[in-house]
């Protein structure tokens, strides 16, 4: 029996049905009410299940959308993180970690404030298929989230200056620098501009007609660019076979004049340059490592059930408009 159909998706429309016994029509609610999954007092229905997996596939192609493997991968992803979901919850709630109305609001207020009005909101939130009060609770989950694995990183330890040594002689070959040059440059759309500009150059300021004349944004900081390695942008690379003098070349962003001011071999960081690399480096090999553990000691001090031959009795049809 059919129970979901989602919205139109690429000219397609997708089925997720349920075999139930047939002349029973209240077998339907049954089956849609009954769990998946459950994680202590958290519930995943089937119903529940099945739009999750309606949402996931709704960027997928016909043929995409009924492959088995993509399908499995899918309701795996799903019970994964509704299991991760439900952990998290209870331990924020034994952590008497809350987000309040008024904070959930101010974050409402910041994401709908990305769409130009409310209609446009509404609008992408249909076409999620979702209610605004369930996209208001997921948010909730997410600063409830973010909150657990503030109060988790809160015990992660700073690594100490002979982990950060050790991990620079082990790692030096991520360090390494190409070759670089320090530019300034002076972007315009019209060649007529670009003559106009050079001539200025003989007595003016290289950054101050940047400031008056260049049409890209680092023009307001004087035409600074920075430091460029070789390889990054394509257009600057004859830049470093170049003299010092004054280089015209041309781009998809218009013509630019540029000034070459500093050039650098190619090198490997210093232990001071990538410090602060090495530093993230370490501390996320921490903040995954307490995850790793905290969600493991969730798991084994919680009780959690998946239903897999439910979960697989939801088939996929795909159909076009016309059927």
């Amino acid at each position: 029996m059919k129970f979901f159909k989602s919205p139109a998706l690429s000219g397609l429309f997708i089925f997720l049905s349920l075999s139930v016994l047939p002349g029973c029509p209240s077998n339907y609610q049954k089956v849609s009410t009954k769990p998946v999954a459950k994680v202590n007092d958290h519930v995943l229905t089937t119903k529940q299940f099945a739009n999750s997996l309606a949402r996931r596939l709704k960027n997928f192609d016909a043929l995409a959308a009924k492959d088995s493997n993509n399908i499995h991968r899918i309701k795996e992803d799903i019970l994964r993180e509704f299991v991760v979901k439900s952990l998290t919850l209870d331990w924020a709630r034994a952590q008497s970690i809350v987000i309040s109305e008024s904070e959930l609001d101010k974050e409402v207020d910041k994401l709908r404030a990305n769409y130009p009005d409310d209609l446009s909101f509404r609008r992408v939130l249909a076409q999620e298929n979702l209610s605004f009060s369930e996209w208001r609770e997921d948010l909730r989950y997410v600063l409830v989230e973010r909150e657990v694995f503030k109060k988790l990183n809160e015990k992660i330890k700073a690594p100490g200056e002979e982990e950060i040594k050790r991990y620079y002689e082990d790692h030096k070959d991520r360090y390494k620098r190409k070759e670089r040059i320090y530019l300034r440059q002076i972007v315009v759309d019209e060649a007529a501009k670009a003559d106009a500009i050079k001539a200025n150059l003989k007595t003016a300021d290289f950054a101050e007609l940047a400031k008056k004349y260049s049409i890209t944004p680092e023009g307001k900081a004087g035409g600074v660019v920075g430091w460029i390695e070789k390889g990054t942008v394509d257009y600057f690379d004859p830049l470093f076979s170049a003299g010092a003098q004054l280089q015209t070349i041309k781009s998809p962003f218009g013509i630019h004049l540029i000034k070459v001011e500093k050039k650098a071999p190619a090198s490997i960081l210093s232990l001071e340059e990538a410090r602060p690399q090495i530093v993230r480096a370490l501390r996320a090999q921490r903040e995954q490592a307490e995850y790793v553990a905290w969600l493991d000691a969730q798991l084994r001090s919680s009780k959690v059930l998946k239903d897999y031959d439910l979960m697989n009795s939801i088939r996929i049809d795909t159909r076009g408009n016309d059927d």
